[in-house]
């Protein structure tokens, strides 16, 4: 659970394409990095400042994508059928909410006031580095977790 929840008690910035110059032997007169920067809600200004602070003043930042960092109570009709639905394929699952570091479509929807949460109907074995595999090289569930999560997604859409 570490790793899962390392990445969401604080903002980050990873440079994730870098690009310049067009000859091993020629200085570039221009170079470029795209940062992907997630920031915890009310933090965006933080990360920004981040960003900003060790740039030189012949350096840029310019904003490619620009989205939001959503937050809601884990309470509701719809909490409540999906704790049911992983209850009732683990009586000693205990499910809890958390901030998903990832991107999510909800995104759009927050910004007309229509409330939403991500769920992940996975159980997957300790020792698996689950959160690490996230758009990895090897991205991949075990099989058992594809077992385990197919009636609890079948239930919950049957009960919503």
């Amino acid at each position: 659970m570490a790793d899962l929840v390392d990445v969401i008690l604080r903002n980050s910035a990873n440079p994730t394409m870098i690009e310049g110059g067009y000859q091993t032997n020629v200085i570039p007169g221009r170079a470029t990095a795209a940062v992907d920067g997630r920031f915890l809600p009310g933090h965006e200004q933080e990360l920004l400042d981040t960003i900003d602070s060790p740039l030189l003043p012949s350096v840029r930042r310019e904003v490619i994508h620009h989205d939001v960092a959503m937050q809601t109570e884990f309470s509701g009709t719809l909490v409540d059928a999906i704790c049911a639905a992983i209850r009732a394929e683990d009586p000693d699952g205990h499910p809890a909410p958390y901030c998903n570091a990832g991107g999510t479509d909800k995104k759009a929807f927050a910004t007309i006031g229509i409330n939403g949460f991500g769920f992940k109907a996975l159980r997957v074995p300790p020792d698996l580095p689950y959160s690490r595999m996230f758009h990895g090289v090897d991205e991949r569930i075990p099989l058992e977790s594809l077992r385990f999560s197919t009636p609890v997604m079948q239930r919950l859409l049957q009960t919503c």
